[in-house]
């Protein structure tokens, strides 16, 4: 009873309150009638075994994508379409539910086997959603469809084996081709293309046209009996290595939609006398080959995902998750170059943690280390956006202040020192710091970290003198390194 209220709520339906769990019921339940209406018109040995089913690739998308719980939605889709079609309820009800049982069961085994949601992100995942999900679980529907027909006499037994083989071909072509539009462009975030990447994705767009045309439609000449169904090839790896694995199965479908137009007007490579057979072929074609595409575009992903992080662990220090000296040298390099662009000076501040090496000794290595740790979540809390904190080695850091005068140099100094003070953390943490002025100081990277340094190490110098003479007063900052 839980689940039934849960999804058909026992209150006064209002289409103010209407739920996104509803929405999703609704967007499923059109989405399926809809392509398989258009579907049934590929059905030429029977009009409710079409040579290619999308339905089964939305309704498998939404129960990975949204929960088991959607299963009802599939259903009345499934049913609405086989009743329209066959115009009998008993058979439109047992093969509604063979559709069902289907969709939940590649659901299920994708879940367990293949990733889930992230079924496209890697290649392993990918040919475990082809090779064994899909192969395993559309034999449910075909089975149940096939006997369905048979025993409400819509077709003979004869026909069985052809019904039941077209039917399982026609799922599985659907699956592969509309679960990877369902689970890419419907999961995951959204975000604004580059124009260079509008561009790009515009230019193959129109390539996906014109080969389709020309390999599967004749134009503008009628070229079927020329294998030119090669030139596909270059056109999916462009969109799987170049704009990604939402852009390739997006190709993918467009091409299959001009290739089945093609085909069913005939022309092509896949053209025969029989039409069912004809599309069979090419859907097989389209099948094997969306595979491998989406596998591909699933291999480039993670490869960029891997360059990312491989390129990120370069330039960040592994303990503090700073910045590292090698990505502090480019951003000081960069800075310059801007300021000598804009003619607006900036700071160096570098930092150095008092007495690391005594918290080392009485509290342990892993307390210092949590020390160095606690002071660099402190720079990176007292600077601001366009700042550059970086861990320059050790008990040492460097902040970048783009556009801040000494002024605001020594403001920063002040704000890091005065949180370390109000940490309640122990053991408690002071800096010494000393701060570089471009491009007074320095006219390089090198000469400036050199010139803070100086400072830093006479302030260091300053507060070993203040302990000895017992001065309780200790100095954060000391000017700049001309002074």
């Amino acid at each position: 009873m839980a689940f039934v209220d849960a999804v058909w709520p026992r209150r006064p339906f209002d289409p103010m309150t209407v739920t996104k769990e509803q929405k999703a019921y609704a967007a499923v339940i059109g989405a399926y009638v809809a392509a398989g209406l258009i579907a049934v018109e590929l059905g030429f040995i029977n009009k409710a075994v079409p040579s290619i089913w999308p339905s089964a690739g939305i309704a498998l998308g939404a129960l990975v994508m949204l929960g088991y719980r959607l299963w009802p939605a599939v259903f009345v889709g499934a049913f609405l379409v086989y009743f329209i079609v066959l115009h009998s309820l008993p058979a439109a009800l047992a093969m509604a539910g063979g559709n069902t049982a289907e969709g939940l069961l590649a659901a299920y085994l994708i879940n367990r086997f293949a990733g889930g949601r992230s079924a496209f992100q890697n290649p392993q995942n990918t040919l475990r959603f082809a090779a064994v999900v899909v192969l395993a679980s559309t034999s449910v529907s075909a089975s149940c469809g096939a006997a369905t027909l048979a025993l409400g006499g819509f077709a003979g037994w004869a026909d069985y084996g052809t019904i039941w083989m077209t039917w399982c071909l026609g799922n599985i072509s659907g699956i592969v081709l509309a679960t990877p539009c369902v689970l890419l462009w419907g999961a995951g975030s959204w975000s604004a293309w580059r124009p260079r990447k509008a561009l790009e994705a515009a230019a193959l767009l129109v390539t996906v046209v014109l080969v389709g045309l020309v390999v599967f439609c004749g134009v503008p000449v009628d070229t079927r009996e020329m294998p030119l169904e090669f030139l596909c090839v270059p056109v999916m790896v462009w969109a799987a290595f170049r704009l990604g694995r939402r852009e390739a199965a997006a190709a993918l479908a467009a091409l299959t939609l001009i290739a089945i137009v093609g085909t069913r007007t005939g022309h092509g490579p896949f053209r025969h006398p029989d039409m069912n057979e004809s599309l069979l072929w090419l859907l097989g074609f389209m099948t094997v080959f969306g595979v491998m595409t989406m596998a591909l575009a699933a291999l480039a992903s993670e490869y960029q995902v891997a360059e990312a992080q491989l390129r990120a662990l370069v330039v960040t220090d592994p303990l503090t998750g700073l910045p590292n000296y090698r990505r502090l040298l480019e951003v000081l390099q960069a800075e310059i170059l801007r300021a000598d662009r804009i003619e607006r000076p900036f700071s160096v501040v570098f930092f150095d943690m008092d007495g690391l090496k005594a918290i080392n000794d009485e509290h342990g290595h892993l307390a210092g280390s949590r020390a160095v740790c606690r002071l660099a979540d402190t720079l990176r809390e007292s600077c601001r956006a366009t700042d550059t904190p970086a861990r320059f080695g050790g008990d040492e850091f460097v902040v970048v202040l783009p556009d801040t005068d000494e002024a605001g140099a020594r403001h920063v100094v002040r704000r890091v020192s005065d949180r370390l003070s109000a940490d309640p953390d122990q053991p408690r943490l002071s800096v010494s710091a000393g701060v570089a002025f471009y491009p007074r100081d320095g006219s390089t990277p090198s000469t400036l970290l050199s010139a803070a340094d100086r400072v830093l190490y006479k302030v260091k110098g300053e507060k070993t003198d203040d302990r000895k003479n017992g001065v309780v007063a200790i100095r954060e900052w000391s000017g700049s390194a001309t002074r």
